[in-house]
């Protein structure tokens, strides 16, 4: 009896040990949902911004290019009239009536909402230039706005009139900063800044590293309790994610608030001290169904996307990983996403890659088989690059470096022509910084390099390119592109590029979603809204109407056509933000 107690003492004893150790997370209990925002894709959709208002009254959060306002105890959300770029940054005034949000014509450009009349109206830059700050915070009063500006010369905090008549102050900053917040009482700022090679919370900005705080690197957004007394902040765990909480400005411990599997950050707060934040829910998998329409069915139980058939039929290129929002965003493009392989069975869903193609510290992703099976080309942010690499598929660990378009590019999704000759994929333009198509030509025998990549024009269209594929036997290759906010186009071009000819338009908010072509070159299937979600579709190239194929209730992306045409492969995702509130 006395060494059952005695093993009972030493397991409580281990229990409060742990709990200590973490900094005693808040009581979940506690916790309240309030909101969720939904992201319309997998691909170059960040993160919705949300916050609640300082009277505690309304949360205010973002989806894609549109505002949210809804009453934070429940009730009907406002619509206001959308920007034409997603919104990432957004702050309320201090009277709790409007709201400051990027992504107004540009990303980088603002607007403020009114709560009241519903409107939005571009932020004025003037003689400010307003829309070379980023993460603007108010000032007390509601008359100004700070935020980051960065330049050649490194960093700067700049304060400006909200009218974006003048600059008011800009203080050159020695570290690296981000997120700056107004310290109750006080015109000055606090922010996160680089110190001795770590991020850490600093206030006032770039000065005084507050001594409570946990020794992990910190992530912002950063919100103050009312009295100034405690900020909060997000800081990275063991597992990975981030986890939000609560530091004192002068004297006490830190205390850990959340622990959930995914991140959980962004605070805001309220004049009563509430402090709402959220949780990142994102989920891919890469799904099979039949090319006539039939029901979905997962080829893997992990994280999975973009998937690429071998020319076998049987197996099938993903890209893989965790992506959390929080580090791997603070790193990128150094991020939890590797190229892998996985078989096209759905009676025995993978719950790991078979065979790892490429998993190196940064991006790697959307593999392509060469014709012949014997190369794998795949996209890489590897050495400082931002383009398409080239390894043999028989296992060899050499890779090779295709194209020299370098950093910035965003180079897209590889497809290598059936000839075997040349590899087509999408990135940024450096004449007109658009989204273009290149062709890089490759001997698929020896995988040497034979031409440079060239940028195949696009006649007739005024268009963003999402993803191209190639369309055999016709020698054309198809588009699935952007003409504006929510306005796509698939149409074909000529195999070196020319006169457009459009196959269908559509209203979409789910950009970069893919598009796939049959193996006899005559229908393409292609993503867009039904019945509430993202679905499969397939159309005749020749023209025609189109043919829903999924219909289940789950978001779809990235549709790939089996080589003998029977069967569409895809990614299945979710990816939205959870707001909770903590009641003071």
């Amino acid at each position: 009896m006395r060494m059952r107690w005695l093993v009972l003492f030493g397991l409580m004893l281990a229990a409060i040990f742990a709990w200590t150790r973490i900094g005693t997370p808040a009581d979940p209990s506690r916790f309240t949902w309030i909101a969720t925002a939904h992201q319309f894709g997998p691909v170059s959709y960040r993160d919705p911004a949300g916050a609640i208002s300082p009277d505690g009254q309304w949360i205010a959060y973002s989806e894609g290019r549109f505002l949210r306002v809804r009453p934070v105890n429940g009730g009907p959300s406002m619509e206001f009239p959308p920007g034409r770029a997603q919104i990432r940054n957004l702050a309320w005034s201090p009277d709790s009536r409007s709201i400051v949000a990027d992504g107004d014509m540009t990303p980088a450009s603002w607007a403020i909402y009114d709560r009241a009349s519903g409107t939005r109206q571009p932020l004025d830059a003037k003689d400010a230039n307003i829309s070379a700050l980023r993460q603007l915070a108010w000032s007390a009063d509601g008359r100004l706005l700070t935020g980051v500006l960065n330049d050649r010369d490194g960093n700067s905090l700049r304060t400006v009139a909200v009218d974006g008549a003048r600059i008011v102050t800009t203080t050159p900053m020695q570290p690296r900063i981000n997120s700056p917040v107004r310290m109750p009482g006080s015109d000055r700022v606090a922010c996160i800044a680089v110190m001795d090679g770590h991020p850490r919370v600093t206030a006032p900005c770039g000065e005084r590293v507050l001594d409570a705080q946990p020794a992990a690197d910190a992530f912002g957004p950063l919100a103050f309790s009312p009295d100034g007394s405690i900020v909060y902040a997000s800081f990275a765990n063991a597992a990975g994610t981030v986890d939000l909480w609560a530091v004192p400005t002068s004297k006490g411990r830190a205390r850990q608030l959340t622990s959930f599997s995914r991140d959980s950050y962004a605070p805001s707060v309220a004049s009563d001290g509430s402090v709402v934040f959220k949780v990142q829910s994102y989920r891919t998998v890469v799904s099979i169904a039949p090319a006539a329409g039939g029901v979905s069915q997962p080829l893997a139980t992990f994280q999975s996307e973009t998937p690429s058939w071998d020319p076998t039929g049987a197996f099938i290129g993903i890209t893989y990983g965790t992506w959390r929002r929080i580090p791997d965003d603070a790193k990128y493009p150094d991020i939890a996403q590797d190229a892998g392989i996985i078989g096209s069975d759905p009676a025995k869903p993978a719950a790991a890659p078979a065979r790892v193609v490429h998993d190196s510290a940064s991006e790697d992703q959307s593999l392509c088989w060469s014709p012949n099976g014997r190369w794998i080309a795949f996209h890489s942010h590897k050495d400082q690059s931002d383009d398409i690499w080239l390894r043999a598929a028989d296992n060899n660990t050499e890779t090779k470096r295709v194209t020299t378009l370098g950093r910035g590019t965003e180079a897209g999704w590889p497809r290598w022509s059936r000839d075997g000759r040349s590899i087509l994929f999408t990135g940024v333009s450096r004449q007109t910084h658009r989204t273009v198509m290149y062709v890089v030509d490759v001997d698929q025998e020896s995988g040497l390099i034979v031409s440079s990549a060239r940028e195949l024009p696009v006649d007739g269209l005024d268009v963003d390119v999402f993803h191209a594929e190639w369309a055999e036997p016709t020698r054309d290759i198809v588009v699935v592109g952007k003409e504006g906010p929510g306005r796509h186009v698939i149409f074909t071009v000529p195999r070196e590029g020319g006169t457009a000819h459009v196959v269908y338009r559509f209203s979409s908010e789910h950009d970069f979603p893919g598009i796939g072509v049959s193996p006899d070159g005559k229908d393409a299937a292609f993503i867009a809204p039904a019945d509430g979600y993202f679905q499969v579709f397939r159309i005749p190239l020749a023209g025609g109407t189109p043919v829903q194929v999924t219909h289940d209730p789950s978001n779809k992306t990235q549709p790939s056509w089996s080589p003998d045409g029977k069967r569409i492969a895809f990614t299945v995702w979710n990816y939205d933000a959870d707001f909770y509130i903590i009641r003071r």
